[in-house]
């Protein structure tokens, strides 16, 4: 990332004999922008305290609300986690780094930075789930009949205005279409006051580096493009990330980033299929609500003990919001996990 968009490049590696068996990809950043913590309450309690929350150490992908392997051993987890979490926080204490972050880390590195004295943040995204569905309307049939009648309206709206979408990956796609793609995701982002950090170039250098694994689904209407989503693929999930159109459509949102996103994930055997942070309207068009962890390591020991308090607040508060989303759960009674 470059230094102008406040993402300082800070990995550490740890060699043995001269072979890396264990390293971490970290950034130092002078903001909160891009990793989807929201933690400028912290940061205020910090600036409370005399402390300068930045920068901070953020050990993630950045612009990724994606959970996925942060502490990198190997698979020698239980030999080289704690060597690796040890070197650190040795690190961020000779550098007087008042937090480090390990965001969207799996459980597993979850439970172990737990032990180690790191403050745990809970918090929820929804992600949807293949039920070894066969097509769309088996998916339907899961839901009440209240959510599959909106689903249906949706989507009928959108074949109404006669949109059609396609599906092209990122070693068939042109500079043409890139350019269309960047066009959709930076309007969007000027138009709710937000920077688009990612340029055209990133994207060509995606699509060269990562060919099928990069998916644009294109909204259309006679030939001409009006909409794109932006999503990334693995065997087990689709990662939806940013979409925009060039024409106000109603319902299109909805039909290009999650309606298309499923029907892709039955067509392709994908099991999980994850839309990105936020979005409390992704509950009734089948997305239902799963755990997801951040790692806090504070060096202040005042300041420590009154986020810990804090962050034990705000698990009771995810608790609660989880209990209410599956109480309006869009699947019928039988089908909701």
């Amino acid at each position: 990332m470059q230094r102008e968009l406040g993402w300082l490049p800070l990995h550490l590696g740890i060699y043995q004999s001269e072979q890396l068996v264990a390293a971490c990809a970290g950034y130092l950043t002078s903001h909160s922008f891009g990793d989807f913590v929201y933690d400028w309450q912290w940061a205020n309690i910090a600036a409370r305290h005399d402390i300068d929350w930045y920068p901070k150490w953020v050990i993630e992908v950045p612009y990724s609300p994606v959970t996925g392997a942060r502490l990198h051993t190997g698979g020698h987890i239980q030999q080289l986690t704690g060597v690796l979490i040890q070197a650190i926080t040795q690190i961020a204490e000779q550098q007087q780094f008042a937090c480090v972050q390990i965001n969207y880390c799996r459980p597993e590195e979850a439970q172990l930075l737990d032990q180690a004295g790191f403050i745990m943040r809970p918090d929820t995204q929804l992600h949807w789930r293949n039920n070894q569905y066969r097509n769309f309307n088996d998916f339907l049939n899961d839901l009440t009949s209240k959510r599959r009648k909106e689903v249906r309206r949706e989507r009928n709206k959108v074949a109404a205005a006669d949109i059609q979408h396609i599906w092209i990956s990122g070693q068939d796609a042109d500079d043409e279409l890139i350019r269309f793609v960047h066009h959709c995701y930076q309007k969007t982002f000027c138009e709710y006051g937000n920077y688009p950090a990612l340029n055209q170039a990133f994207l060509q250098h995606i699509c060269r580096q990562l060919g099928d694994q990069v998916q644009f689904c294109i909204a259309g209407r006679n030939g001409s493009r009006l909409a794109s989503a932006i999503f990334l693929r693995s065997p087990s999930h689709l990662y939806g990330r940013y979409w925009g159109s060039i024409e106000e459509i109603d319902c299109l949102h909805f039909e290009t980033c999650f309606y298309q996103g499923i029907e892709f994930c039955i067509k392709h055997g994908i099991q999980v299929f994850e839309p990105g942070a936020g979005g409390g309207h992704k509950l009734n068009r089948g997305f239902l609500p799963q755990t997801i962890y951040t790692a806090h390591w504070i060096q202040d020991p005042v300041l420590k003990h009154t986020l810990s308090q804090l962050s034990s607040e705000e698990c009771r508060y995810d608790l609660r919001q989880q209990a209410h989303i599956q109480q309006h759960s869009p699947f019928s009674q039988s089908k909701s996990s």
